[in-house]
């Protein structure tokens, strides 16, 4: 059960400012559990409606259009945007998703101003896979495509408020004993009872503005064992086409997909009231009529999902007069389903017997949300509120619709509410507590239940939609789960227990700790005290924030009379003194706090930042029979850096060149992700190495491992490979030395297409037969499809559209 908080703030005050955690927490807590918390957004930014006001065929390339979109600034100011797209969907009027310059994607994509073909594009249209949409949630037509918003969106408006994504959803992981928290109104009714709030919840009127329904229907029921109540409304004058933004937006976040305002109605009242309800075609229900009867052996229905179905006599199905048009409380019949053509619906809500419809759900392989809801059981009562809370909002959403006079009830048994009878010492007894009998009381009556005293007996009159409380042990687990039960202290076994755990930048420093050491690394330990010689040997300009260090009153020796603001000078000083000792080939490294001074003098606490840095220097390895001596280089210190965010789960990195003044500007490179540095790398700066006396060439790395702490990891998720072979294609580029491999590889992967696979450089020349200023960078490109072995013809149009973009840089195919 996913259950939306936007939608949940509509019966009960939710405060969207709160950590979405620490409710859900309460809510487990409470016996209802969250198993998940899911950001809707998915992380996107700056994507916003724009109308196409104008199409024009681009003049260098057959498939792409270029199209002038009305859109606003984010000061709300009206401008006009050029988007270069291939979508072949688009037209004039439209309003769609434009992904403006810097915005961001679901996949974490960023979105920049650039051309296509010589022309500019200011942005990109976006799909529904853009925004992290499931298509499973979607229709077809708007999987395909740029999506396209309903006539009359406002321009200008976030996607994230016009789609519902700016919600928190939660997946909850319910025992199958609390059916009535499989609807919106049950879980905000728990809620409210948790927060102290009062629980409002929609008012239902029908204006029956129809015909009477009398004649011109007929429900009945035969397998009386298998359905307790069958009932029936018919609207005429309808109008089938999509339900409004805002009714799809509450099913996708509910994980339903949006069909049309008729099929969206039943869902939307199945989630809210936890009654699942169906709608026929009334022309197509041959007889006009509806009866829940057992089915014939050998019976068959062909299902809404197009599928042939044999039923049997143990099955329960709803037929017409002639044939089987759904099997009961799991799927509609095909033949009977509404479509564009429909006029008059029928509309059916019941209850089923919950153990038959799972039967018939395992034996057809054909579990459904409504199967779902009616194994755990329904409500007799919201039954006659959902065929009412439906028809309510059909005249909602359609105002033509008409909804005939009356409605059809068979309810020949009415289910009553049953009665506990316990006393307080009994429930405290069972559970080892001390609870008042008024603070029970008082729990019971919050949860509606309606509780009654004789002498030391109380009776607690059970609601409807708790038909899991039968016995005094049910009444025990109420009181004891909503008086907390972090408030029972525990009896047996007489203990006191404490788990330990680690601070999550604890955890990351261990972690780092561990994985430099498994990578061939020493690790050392140095004070956390340094001198500004440090930093001036280092060549940090003055002004720099780290000569802004906290003076120690008492220093241990006049080398250390500040605190550290940075490790790098720290981690020299013991390469030299292992040097001096001649020991020369090194590869240390430390993991500490630097501390940065708020203000000085100190009025607080600095911060810690938490560092991880580096030295690498000499051989890399000794000389042996099978491997000759190897120097430590470049790509030792990026395999450490890279590998150790590779571990940590950290991708989707930008690589830039590096700015500080102690790493050679032309041999290092630092990480950046979403605008924050998290590492650094290169080789040391030769005046910094002489100002330190270091021989020979030295390799440093430095990571903030707050900045790596403050990113959102993903969880590793396994995907499965293909059993195709692959193709490669290797590619030699003659580029201006200006440009970075970098930039090549970027536009590679932009540009490669579904197929490609990796990409990466082996080869770099520069020399005769490559004018100067140039060079030659080769590239080998691993394509490999999921549903078949690659040709010649699937990729070729990829490799060209990459040497197109490269001419845009002024690379060529060498």
């Amino acid at each position: 059960m996913k259950a939306s908080l936007q939608w949940m703030n509509e019966y009960v005050p939710v405060d969207m400012n709160r950590p979405a955690q620490e409710l859900a927490d309460e809510l487990t807590q409470a016996g209802i559990p969250v198993e998940d918390v899911i950001a809707m957004d998915n992380g996107i930014k700056k994507i916003y409606t724009g109308k196409i006001v104008e199409i024009t065929k681009h003049p260098d390339a057959d498939k792409l259009q270029v199209c002038q979109v009305e859109c606003l600034t984010e000061e709300g100011e009206p401008v006009t945007k050029q988007i270069v797209t291939a979508a072949t969907n688009v037209a004039v009027g439209q309003i769609v998703p434009v992904a403006y310059h810097k915005s961001r994607l679901a996949d974490g994509t960023e979105i920049k101003k650039g051309k296509l073909r010589g022309e500019v594009s200011e942005g990109m249209f976006c799909s529904v896979a853009e925004f992290g949409i499931s298509s499973d949630l979607v229709l077809p037509e708007e999987a395909q495509g740029i999506y396209i918003f309903p006539k009359g969106t406002p321009i200008g408006l976030d996607v994230k408020d016009v789609l519902g994504l700016n919600d928190i959803v939660y997946e909850f992981e319910l025992t199958a004993n609390r059916a009535d928290c499989f609807s919106m109104v049950g879980l905000s009714r728990e809620f409210g009872m948790m927060t102290n709030q009062k629980t409002l919840f929609p008012v239902i009127m029908v204006n029956e503005n129809g015909e009477s329904i009398e004649g011109k229907a007929s429900v009945s029921i035969e397998a009386d064992d298998l359905c307790t109540r069958f009932m029936s409304r018919i609207v005429t004058d309808v109008k089938v086409e999509p339900s409004p933004l805002w009714m799809q937006n509450r099913l996708r976040n509910s994980g339903i997909r949006p069909i049309n305002n008729v099929v969206d109605v039943t869902n939307y009242v199945m989630l809210e009231l936890g009654q699942p309800m169906h709608a026929y075609d009334y022309d197509h229900v041959k007889g006009h009529q509806l009866v829940a009867r057992r089915a014939k052996n050998g019976e068959v229905l062909v299902t809404l999902d197009g599928s042939e179905r044999e039923l049997n006599d143990s099955m329960l199905i709803i037929a017409d007069a002639e044939r089987p048009v759904g099997v009961a409380g799991i799927m509609g019949g095909f033949d009977s389903e509404v479509t564009n053509e429909t006029t008059t619906v029928m509309l059916e809500a019941a209850v089923f017997n919950g153990p038959s419809i799972r039967r018939t759900a395992k034996a057809l392989g054909m579990r459904s949300e409504a199967s779902g809801r009616f194994e755990r059981g329904v409500n007799h009562k919201y039954t006659a509120y959902a065929i009412d809370r439906a028809a309510q909002l059909l005249q909602q959403i359609c105002p033509s619709c008409k909804v005939d006079v009356g409605v059809i009830d068979v309810y020949k048994n009415p289910v009553e509410q049953h009665t506990v009878t316990f006393t307080a010492k009994q429930i405290n007894d069972y559970l080892g507590t001390n609870i008042e009998k008024d603070e029970m009381v008082r729990i019971l009556t919050a949860l509606e239940f309606v509780v009654t005293e004789e002498g030391d007996q109380l009776s607690a009159l059970v609601p409807t939609w708790r038909g899991d409380v039968t016995v005094m042990p049910d009444i025990a687990e109420e009181v004891a789960r909503i008086y907390n039960y972090d408030n029972i202290a525990p009896t047996i076994p007489v203990a006191v227990l404490s788990s330990g755990g680690m601070t999550p930048k604890k955890a990351l420093t261990k972690e780092v700790t561990h994985t430099l050491a498994k990578l061939g690394m020493t690790q050392i330990i140095t004070f956390s005290f340094m001198h500004k010689d440090g930093l001036s040997n280092m060549m940090l300009p003055e002004g720099d924030s780290r000569y802004t260090a906290i003076p120690i009153l008492n220093p241990i020796s006049e080398e250390f009379p500040y605190m550290r603001t940075t490790l790098v000078p720290a981690v020299i000083e013991a390469a030299k003194r292992n040097i001096a000792q001649q020991n020369k080939d090194l590869w240390l490294f430390e993991t500490a706090n630097v501390y940065e001074p708020k203000a000085l003098p100190l009025t607080e606490v600095p911060h810690e930042r938490p560092m991880a840095c580096g030295i690498l220097m000499g051989k890399a390895n000794q000389a042996g029979w099978n491997q000759a001596e190897r120097t430590t280089d470049f790509y030792d210190v990026k395999g450490i850096v890279d590998a150790l965010l590779a571990e940590l789960g950290v991708t989707g990195y930008e690589i830039n060149r590096s700015t500080e003044p102690y790493f050679h500007p032309g041999v290092s490179a630092q990480y950046v992700v979403d605008g924050k540095m998290i590492a650094q790398y290169g080789e040391l700066h030769p005046q910094v190495s002489k100002n330190f006396d270091l021989p020979g060439k030295v390799y440093m790395f430095e990571i903030d491992l707050e900045a790596v702490l403050s990113l959102t990891i993903p969880p590793f998720r396994y995907t499965s490979f293909s059993k195709f072979p692959g193709t490669s294609r290797d590619l030699a580029i003659v580029a201006p030395v200006s440009v970075s491999s970098g930039e090549i590889l970027s536009i590679i992967k932009e540009h490669g297409g579904e197929y490609l696979e990796s990409a990466s450089i082996f080869d770099v020349y520069e020399g005769e037969h490559i004018e100067a200023g140039y060079r030659s960078l080769a590239y080998n490109l691993q394509f490999r499809s999921m549903e078949g072995t690659l040709n010649d013809e699937d990729i070729d149009g990829n490799i060209q559209a990459i040497i197109d973009a490269l001419a845009e840089i002024n690379c060529r195919l060498r």
